[in-house]
């Protein structure tokens, strides 16, 4: 008969208290202990509990005693991560094809455009030769001392001697001589290159030629060119060849060789033995008239650079500091070199060591930057103390020492260092303190990516490789952006060279022209002239103003700009995803012995074979949102004639907005290329499972992400600190040996390359991590650590699981039910 609940619950209560005041219960109980004991030590245990109780099963699992890695066979898993299928193959012909469209681009834009259209030479008057008005006949460039040239201050601040455009480049060399013979005057002035307001017709006497010449209105020297380079008049001599042929060459000692191939060489030799040997005393006179104006030397570069940067025109100055550069690194540059050996070696050792002492290396770390840190404010504060008690009167010398003592030796200077350095120290001591359970975690992290690397040691070095192929991927994309630049028509417009003090008046086709507008250089020369004379205008000028490129140029360009993002943020991508796919077969190898030889080439093969296609999604994703930022900077740079507020606030605003989504898809793109490697999945769908992760162990990813990063950057200071102060102490006793000025250059110099390096090698420290922390996701999600499904973790990633408060969960649970 069924009774209702209310008195099935009474029923069941009054049969508790008849057990419980029952004499035999405490001997039944006993005898049941004992039952559950035979049972637990049963080996079949296993099968009938989970018949009889499968949740408690479940709960008791990780009670079950962990077996040793080595005695665990291999365990067959659910989900092989180390095998690999294709992915986004739609993708991978995309981009294929815009890559066969783009080859297109470049050979159109080498067989339309013309560099001579962008190199045209442009003399000291600011006018194109062949192009501009006054010029049009003189299509070649031609420089009174082509030596100034060669000087690499050139390329900071122009080439210093007087430019001029010439019908024709020099066909044989000169040199004015005061003695010439007065039959040869004639001769002389037809040989004259001058400036376009000269008249070289009213250079008739040995006087008026020499005045014209001390004056720099004529060039006194020139050597002649025998083949223009980009409308450029070059020099060539027969000395400036022969300094460049090996010596052998130039001698008649003939070698014991065999047959006809010495017949040939020796031939080769006798040509150019004569040609080196031709006694042209104008050339020589010539070489040793420029030698001293030759000067291509680190010294130059040196003075070139302070002047650019330091604004101190006072050449003899910055030569005399250039100098002195030059001089403590040609005395240290060895002591330079293997400073950064040692740092790399340093930065390979740290990480190997973090293998085994991965806590107390991090933990030294932080510790060394604050101990830096509050040495760097203690002596702030002395200097600061110092200065404000004993003041320095200043230096009025203008060069850049005197300028630099002036700010050392200020009291404010020293203040404002202080509040800088004691900010820095404040924020790292409460980023340690806040995050100092964190740090834990990432140590763990740390630790197995240094046993990854060390495993895996051409990960270090391998970042070097998509450098290069960004080198050459930019280089080539320029050269093709600089043909399209010049498939158009030339526009020229109407402008004045100063001041417009000249009359310029037009008549017939040109009396339209007005300041500022297109006109027609032929025109301009023929129709306009100063007022009340015939002379032409010479302030007033019709020059080029830009190439008006053709629709089909325009969007090419914009093309070739796209292409060229998409393959760079492709090129990033590969090699994330190369170094998280090697990560991940390292981690999904159970018996690490079982690696393949080559981990790395196996996971570049991987790659190249199956994930082309998710990197050019991604990068696809990546290249846009550039893109998108390129025409914002271009409409920008319009609207910036308009001088508006309100539309600069507004592209501030977009730019600032695609700035951070493109930071947010560059870091979702990241994981997804972990995950891709992990589970060999197409990009939406790890896009969507990193997501899914992140979002779900976002404190976990906040530990591993910004903290690892943290914890690299104090590494990376702290061995780039420790090698300057080496390189420092080094330097500084051995005074005798390393005679230094500016012991302040090298240590700069050690830095900045020893910096770079650490970022190289950390770099693949962090892609590193956060793949070991994603397959560490997924091995708790897959497995439960039986015998069956073991972890493929180590035991110290496995305390992130918080598995002891799990046990003490289970064994309250199993004391309970033995009471019972």
């Amino acid at each position: 008969m069924d009774y209702p609940k209310r008195h099935r619950m009474s029923r069941g209560n009054s049969q508790i208290m008849d057990e419980m005041m029952d004499p035999g219960r405490g001997q039944r109980m006993s005898m049941r202990h004992s039952q559950i004991m035979e049972e637990m030590m049963d080996p079949g245990r296993g099968q009938r509990m989970s018949m009889r109780n499968p949740q408690t099963i479940d709960e008791l699992k990780p009670l079950q005693r962990q077996v040793s890695r080595k005695s665990i066979p291999p365990p067959i898993p659910e989900i092989d991560h180390t095998k690999h299928s294709c992915t986004d193959v739609h993708c991978l012909i995309i981009f294929v094809c815009c890559i066969v469209f783009w080859f297109y681009i470049a050979h159109f834009a080498f067989t339309q455009g013309d560099l001579n259209k962008v190199l045209i030479p442009t003399d000291s008057h600011n006018r194109k030769c062949g192009v501009d008005s006054g010029v049009t006949h003189k299509p070649y460039l031609y420089f009174f001392d082509f030596d100034k040239c060669l000087d690499p201050e050139a390329a900071l601040n122009g080439c210093k001697t007087k430019q001029v455009c010439v019908e024709q480049c020099p066909q044989e060399s000169f040199i004015w001589d005061d003695q010439v013979d007065d039959r040869e005057l004639e001769r002389v002035q037809k040989l004259l290159i001058c400036d376009d307001g000269v008249n070289k017709n009213l250079l008739k006497t040995r006087n008026q030629i020499s005045t014209a010449v001390s004056s720099g209105q004529c060039s006194g020297m020139y050597i002649k060119s025998k083949k223009p380079t980009f409308n450029h008049c070059i020099p060539v001599s027969n000395g400036d060849l022969c300094n460049i042929i090996p010596s052998f060459l130039t001698s008649r000692k003939r070698r014991d060789l065999s047959d006809d191939i010495i017949d040939r060489f020796d031939k080769f030799k006798k040509h150019t033995a004569e040609f080196c040997r031709k006694d042209n005393a104008t050339e020589e006179l010539l070489q040793k008239y420029k030698s001293k104006y030759s000067q291509m030397d680190l010294k130059k570069i040196i003075a070139a650079i302070i002047m650019k940067f330091s604004g101190n025109t006072d050449t003899l100055n910055n030569e005399q500091l250039a100098e002195d550069i030059k001089k403590d690194l040609k005395s240290s540059w060895k002591v330079i070199l293997m400073s950064i050996g040692i740092h790399v070696v340093l930065a390979v050792v740290f990480i190997a060591l973090l293998r085994w002492l991965a806590k107390p290396l991090v933990w030294f770390s932080i510790l060394g930057v604050l101990v830096g840190l509050i040495a760097a404010l203690v002596y702030g504060v002395n200097q600061h103390n110092y200065y404000s008690q004993y003041p320095r009167p200043p230096q009025h010398d203008v060069n850049l020492v005197a300028r630099l003592q002036n700010i050392v030796h200020s009291a404010d200077f020293w203040m404002w260092v202080n509040v800088l350095t004691g900010a820095v120290l404040t924020i790292v001591v409460l980023i340690v303190v806040v995050l100092r359970k964190r740090i834990g975690v990432a140590v763990s992290l740390i630790k197995e990516a240094s046993k990854a690397i060390t495993s895996i040691k051409s990960t270090i070095f391998f970042p070097i490789f998509p450098g290069i192929l960004y080198i050459l991927v930019s280089i080539l994309c320029g050269i093709v952006a600089l043909y399209l630049n010049t498939i158009g028509t030339n526009s020229f417009r109407l402008f004045a060279v100063k001041d417009l003090q000249e009359n310029c008046e037009c008549e017939g086709p040109a009396i339209g022209y007005k300041m500022n507008q297109e006109c027609d250089p032929h025109i301009f020369e023929t129709n306009c002239h100063i007022a009340n004379t015939t002379n032409r205008c010479v302030e007033t000028l019709c020059s080029f103003a830009e190439i008006v490129k053709t629709p089909k140029a325009q969007w090419f360009f914009y093309f070739c700009v796209f292409t060229y993002f998409w393959v760079i943020c492709f090129i990033s991508a590969y090699g994330e995803m190369v170094l998280a796919c090697a990560f991940s077969m390292w981690y999904w190898t159970f018996d690490k012995k079982k690696l393949p030889t080559t981990p790395l080439l196996t996971a570049v093969g991987n790659v190249t074979l199956y994930h082309l296609g998710t990197i050019a999604f991604g990068s696809l994703i990546l290249a846009i949102c550039r893109m998108i930022r390129y025409l914002l900077e271009m409409i920008e740079k319009r609207l910036n004639m308009y001088n508006n507020k309100l539309t600069q606030a507004l592209m501030c605003c977009m730019k600032g907005c695609f700035c951070l989504l493109e930071n947010f898809l560059r870091f979702l793109n990241r994981n997804a290329y972990i995950t891709c490697a992990i589970h060999s999945t197409s990009f939406c769908a790890s896009s969507q499972k990193a997501f899914t992760l992140i979002t779900q162990n976002m404190l976990r990813m906040f530990a591993i992400d910004k903290v690892s990063d943290f914890l690299f950057f104090l590494s990376k200071l702290l061995l780039t600190a420790s090698t300057c102060c080496a390189t420092y102490m080094v330097l500084t006793a051995y005074p005798k040996v390393f005679v230094i000025n500016y012991p302040l250059v090298p240590i700069i110099l050690v830095a900045c390359l020893g910096y770079i390096m650490s970022e190289v090698i950390f770099n693949t420290y962090g892609m590193a991590v956060d793949t070991l922390f994603f397959c560490f996701l997924e091995d708790n999600d897959e497995n439960d650590g039986s015998v069956e499904k073991p972890y493929y973790m180590s035991k110290n990633l496995r305390k992130l699981l918080n598995k002891k408060s799990a046990m003490k969960k289970a064994k309250q649970i199993r004391g309970d039910f033995i009471r019972k």
